[in-house]
């Protein structure tokens, strides 16, 4: 089984949470990409992988900026558990992340995975 999904682009995860009065929230920037990459993703109809799986992310750069392709693996995870794709993203046996040079926005892949050490 493999669940293909085209999202916005999100949030480094250095932006995802802010201080507030009574420790940490989510940052307004992370709560409005959730919202808007769940909606898009319901749109595509995604199916459901039951336990282990694997995690591609090919990502279009929006800009020239230097950007680390690590920090879209948490937020991607989350919202992949949050829309109940997986069911813990501690499931997760291997994750490959690329920036691409075409499209914009990220194509996250999620397949079964096998048997370990496959």
């Amino acid at each position: 089984m493999t669940v293909t999904l085209q999202l916005p682009l999100p949030p480094s995860a250095n932006r995802l949470w802010v201080r507030a009065q009574k420790g940490m929230r989510r940052s307004d920037e992370y709560t409005a990409w959730l919202l808007e990459a769940g909606w898009t993703a319901k749109t595509q109809r995604p199916g459901k992988i039951d336990g282990p799986f694997k995690l591609s992310i090919h990502a279009a750069k929006p800009d020239k900026r230097r950007r680390d392709i690590d920090n879209l693996i948490k937020p991607s995870l989350d919202l992949m558990e949050h829309l109940q794709i997986i069911e813990d993203d501690s499931d997760c046996q291997m994750v490959s992340a690329r920036w691409v040079t075409a499209g914009e926005g990220v194509t996250i892949i999620v397949e079964q995975a096998g048997v370990e050490g496959e």
